[in-house]
């Protein structure tokens, strides 16, 4: 049997290409690498790295919502503290904010209603912190010294 060596991309069927190109390119600050027609738009975080991580196909029916989550890592803390002040001055829904014992994560929802998660790793001395609701209204410094402490 093969070996898979990393996960390349996700599509996710939309209703509006237009306006959830908007979101993730804005809102996220990911890049449209390019479009095939009016019917699909690649975007990625770095385009010098990957031609593409979401694909987003029109095409999508109903009020079926198919994705438990799509998680975007980011490099520290006062990353994801910077997406949740972006997402509460351009009325993102914010779903919540919690550690899971190694890092700091903010959920939100797309405007399509599709749940999403930019997230930092930290390091925990043992590889597991304090696991629970975080207020990314702290600093980076009082979050990781709560999320270390366990």
């Amino acid at each position: 049997m093969g070996k898979i060596s990393g996960l390349s991309h996700v599509g996710v069927f939309v209703k509006d290409l237009d306006t959830m190109t908007q979101f993730y390119c804005e809102t996220l600050g990911l890049t449209e690498s390019h479009r095939n027609g009016d019917r699909m738009v690649f975007l990625t975080a770095d385009v010098e790295k990957e031609d593409h991580e979401v694909v987003l196909v029109r095409g999508r029916d109903g009020d079926a919502k198919i994705i438990q989550q799509l998680s975007f890592r980011v490099g520290t803390i006062e990353d994801v503290r910077a997406f949740y002040q972006t997402f509460q001055q351009m009325g993102v829904e914010i779903q919540q904010t919690v550690s899971h014992g190694a890092g700091a994560s903010c959920y939100f929802y797309d405007p399509e209603g599709n749940r999403l998660e930019v997230f930092a790793d930290i390091e925990v001395e043992g590889g597991r912190g304090y696991s629970g609701p975080i207020d990314l209204e702290k600093s980076a410094e009082e979050l990781v010294a709560q999320i270390t402490a366990g």
